[in-house]
């Protein structure tokens, strides 16, 4: 009896073992992945910002206004894909705000030579639609 009972004491132990070196190198894992994530995301907002600072400094504003529209317009349809969801709640309102001074933006200085990328177009109409918030998801 006293066997088993340590038999049972042991695989529970080495289960509880198990499950936690596997949280915590899951949990790791995902860290990584997100911090990674945001890292890339890092660099390409810096990647732009060169791009344009560049298109300035050769005189060619056109092309800059251009780059900028364009990276507002990949913005704008991020921000309304992502209103909504559950991780957001607590900024929805803020969200709101910033896709309502892009659309005033947008009335108001948009080149007019400026097009919606053909792929962004449906999400940025969609984001500039928005005038309340819908429960998250």
């Amino acid at each position: 009896m006293i066997k088993k009972l340590l038999k049972v004491a042991a695989i529970l132990v080495g289960m509880w073992v198990l499950i936690f070196l596997g949280y915590r190198v899951g949990s790791q894992k995902a860290t990584d992945y997100f911090l990674r994530q945001y890292m890339e995301g890092n660099l390409t907002t810096l990647r732009s910002k060169i791009k344009v600072a560049e298109l300035l400094k050769t005189d060619q504003k056109e092309k800059a206004e251009e780059l900028l529209e364009t990276l507002i317009d990949v913005d704008v349809s991020s921000l309304g894909a992502e209103v909504n969801l559950k991780p957001y709640v607590p900024i929805r309102q803020e969200i709101l705000q910033t896709v309502k001074e892009a659309k005033a933006y947008r009335t108001k200085w948009t080149s007019p030579t400026h097009a919606v990328n053909k792929n962004l177009k449906r999400g940025v109409d969609a984001a500039f639609g928005m005038d309340s918030v819908q429960p998250g998801r």
